[in-house]
């Protein structure tokens, strides 16, 4: 198994990133940043989620750590053949507009990864822009 880290386009946000770290932070809204056409069932609790990743896997998701507006990471939970972490970052000063970006962590085979690569980074990506374009109050 080989480690990787996946780190997202770094994107300007439409709102404070208070507000934003905050919304990331009820599980509720965790589903918004998910690209919709590729994933089905979401479902969540107060401390974590779970949803289906269409035609591949189910997965589920918990926070595992927090440093107030500036970092929320989560981890996996339950799959036998790709474990992970994926950390949001806010980057500037949290009452203000600022940047964020998507860092995912793994563990995969050197054959699996070369395969999931492409699209672990347009997830990666795609989940930093939707995080970015959220205008919150």
């Amino acid at each position: 198994m080989g480690a990787f880290t996946i780190i997202s386009d770094t994107n300007a946000t439409q709102s404070s990133l208070k507000s934003l770290y905050e919304y990331l932070s009820d599980f509720e809204n965790f589903g918004h940043i998910l690209p919709d056409d590729k994933v089905e069932n979401f479902q969540y609790t107060e401390t974590e989620c779970s949803f289906d990743i269409k035609g591949i896997t189910s997965m589920k998701i918990k926070k595992i750590d927090t440093k107030p507006y500036e970092f929320i990471l989560f981890s996996s939970e339950g799959l036998a053949k790709f474990n992970f972490s994926l950390k949001a970052f806010f980057i500037g000063e949290s009452s203000e507009k600022g940047e964020c970006k998507i860092e995912l962590m793994g563990s995969l085979n050197p054959f699996i990864k070369a395969m999931a690569e492409k699209p672990l980074t347009a997830l990666t990506n795609s989940m930093s822009l939707k995080l970015s374009q959220l205008k919150l109050k």
